[in-house]
This record gives structure tokens, C-alpha cells and sequence, in this order.
């Protein structure tokens, strides 16, 4: 009897033990990480353009799912096609969590091709996935530079093709228009915001561009 007694105690208190550890206890609950905090997300552009949009369209997405719902500001770092904002991430941000990029994939073909002023390391960064799968370009000019054709277009000579730095998607997409298209002694004017080659094209400064077609 005795045995039997002290079996159903130690029943008793076993289970008495683990409805307390499973029970959500307030003591036991834990902040989410994210309560409170704000994240910095870093832009490798300027403002403006399809590309921001499509990191203002995650937003609200990333502040409504990641634990504790955190405040999410944007913040810009045009340059090298990305490079700069990925060199400060890589060299100068602290990994806790609270600073995002948003860059170009010439990211990784500036890496592998071993580009001037790449200092980041690719295997040592954290890809966490981008809000677009594909796209698709179109290469366009002004309607005062005469080639409304493309015969026009191949008979013509120093055409001017506004771009970004050198190594960005637009500007590396427009070399491959000129290669396959086969223009003649085409001249790229860089440094524009993709904003900034839109008003330059309706202003004569440029003949040309490239840009995808959601725009």
C-alpha cells in the first residue's frame, strides 16, 4: 500500500510540475527582440525610382510579421552602383539585427568581377531574399534624337546613353543593348540617379536609356 501510495504522489507531483513549465506564465514570457526597436533599412540609391518602391511595398509586410512589429525607417546611400552602401554594411554596421540593405544585384557581379572599390566579402554576408524575381528592359530614346526606327537607331553614331555608376544593373544592361544591337561609338554619361537620366532625357542631355519595364 505504501508503494502504491507514494507512486501516486510522485504521479501527482509530476504532473503538477509539468502543467507549471507548459503553463504561459508571465514570468516566463519573454520580450520580443524587435519591441520597441527600429531598423534601419539602407538603400543603395537615391530616392525615387521603381526600386524604392518595391522596398516601401515590403515595409508594412515586415513590420506586421517580424515579432514585436518594429519601427522600420529607410535611409539612402547612392554610390558605385551599390558598393558604398554594401561596403558600409559589411564594414561598418554592428550584426544585432537592427540594420537591413537593400541593394542591386551588380552586387554580386561587382564581387566576381572584382571591381575597384568592392571591399565586402559575399560569403560572409546575409542574404535574406528581394521583392522582385525577375525583370525585363527596354532600351529607349529621345524623340528629337531622330531614330524612330531601328535601322535609324544602328545607322546612327555617338549616341548618348544616360546610366547610373558603372557596374549598376541599368548601366550594365545599356552595354549589353549597344553590344547586341551593335550601335556605333556610343558615349555613357553616369552618375545619374534613375530619376535624374529620366529629366536629362527630356532634356536633350542624354539620347538614351535603359530601364525595366514596371516603370
Amino acid at each position: 500500500m505504501n508503494s502504491k501510495r507514494q507512486l501516486k504522489v510522485s504521479l501527482r507531483v509530476f504532473f503538477i510540475l509539468l502543467s507549471f513549465f507548459l503553463s504561459p506564465f508571465p514570468v516566463f514570457s519573454q520580450t520580443p527582440f524587435y519591441q520597441g526597436k527600429t531598423i534601419t533599412l539602407i538603400r543603395g540609391s537615391t530616392p525615387g525610382g521603381v526600386g524604392e518602391l518595391r522596398v516601401r511595398a515590403v515595409i508594412p509586410s515586415l513590420q506586421k510579421y517580424i515579432p514585436g512589429n518594429p519601427t522600420i525607417v529607410m535611409e539612402f546611400m547612392p554610390g558605385g552602383g551599390g558598393r558604398k552602401a554594401t561596403n558600409y554594411l559589411y564594414l561598418r554596421v554592428r550584426p544585432d539585427g537592427l540594420t537591413l540593405g537593400n541593394v542591386g544585384g551588380g552586387l554580386i557581379r561587382n564581387a566576381v568581377l572584382d571591381e575597384t572599390g568592392v571591399e565586402y566579402d559575399l560569403d560572409k554576408l546575409i542574404f535574406l531574399g528581394t521583392p522582385n524575381s525577375a525583370a525585363h528592359y527596354i532600351f529607349l530614346t529621345n524623340k528629337a534624337f531622330g531614330t524612330d526606327s531601328l535601322e535609324k537607331l544602328r545607322a546612327s553614331s555617338g549616341i548618348r546613353i544616360g546610366a547610373h555608376a558603372v557596374g549598376h544593373d541599368i548601366y550594365v544592361t545599356a552595354r549589353l543593348f549597344v553590344y547586341l544591337l551593335g550601335l556605333k561609338e556610343p558615349r555613357f554619361v553616369t552618375g545619374y540617379s534613375d530619376p535624374e537620366i529620366n529629366l536629362a532625357l527630356m532634356r536633350g542631355e542624354v539620347d538614351a536609356r535603359a530601364q525595366t519595364t514596371d516603370r
